[in-house]
């Protein structure tokens, strides 16, 4: 082999090896390039973890300690006024016996004894108490929320009960009083009606009457 294919075989091998040694630089610089990379990413999802956790659990916290605070509101449900129900006359038209007339009878009658408990269906605010003997005897008149009014006749009131005290429900309101007025015919009973924003309503809507 003469010098000149020395030289040329040297320039070769040389060639060679710069382009390997590039090759070997870049492969270094891309494998340093994707571990970092990795390792940021890491970091950012241990972050972002981190960061849910903390919003998460606060905001759920939160949540509850808001859901108990709104449900403090008191019972909007309804009871019944009498232990016992056994209703003699539903809400609509009907014939009075002791009138002898025929009308709308805007409320449900209970029947019962002289004495019974008569119970307020709703927390709410004693609107009145008005007593004629004539018609429907005794009225307790109570005033619940959202322009509800409940109104128990052919009652006694309960001792002490005057206009404008807080009633619960199930407070004993007053009892069933002896036969009187405009139905005495019926016997001893609860005349209940509910008012609507000041309009007559079926108290079926409201009450849960299993026997009629």
């Amino acid at each position: 082999m003469n010098d000149q294919e020395k030289k040329t075989k040297n320039k070769k091998l040389l060639t060679y090896y710069l382009i390997l040694g590039a090759c070997i630089l870049v492969l270094a610089a891309i494998a340093v390039a994707v571990t970092l990379s990795i390792t940021l990413n890491k970091d950012e999802v241990i972050d972002d973890g981190n960061d849910q956790v903390i919003d998460d659990g606060g905001n759920d916290d939160n949540d509850d300690g808001n859901d108990d605070s709104t449900d403090t509101s008191g019972d909007t449900t309804f009871g019944m006024p009498v232990e016992t129900v056994n209703a003699l006359n539903s809400y609509g038209f009907y014939h009075n016996t002791t009138l002898d007339k025929y009308y709308l009878h805007t409320g449900i009658d209970f029947a019962g004894a002289a004495g019974d408990e008569v119970y307020a269906v709703q927390g709410g605010t004693v609107e009145s108490i008005v007593t004629d003997p004539r018609l429907m005897g005794t009225t307790v008149t109570i005033a619940h929320e959202n322009g509800l009014k409940t109104v128990y006749s052919f009652v006694d009131a309960a001792e002490g009960l005057a206009a404008g005290d807080k009633v619960e429900k199930g407070d004993v309101i007053a009892t069933v009083a002896e036969p009187m007025g405009q139905e005495y015919k019926d016997g001893a009973h609860l005349h209940f009606e509910i008012f609507l924003n000041d309009k007559a309503v079926d108290p079926e809507e409201y009450l849960d009457i299993d026997e009629k």
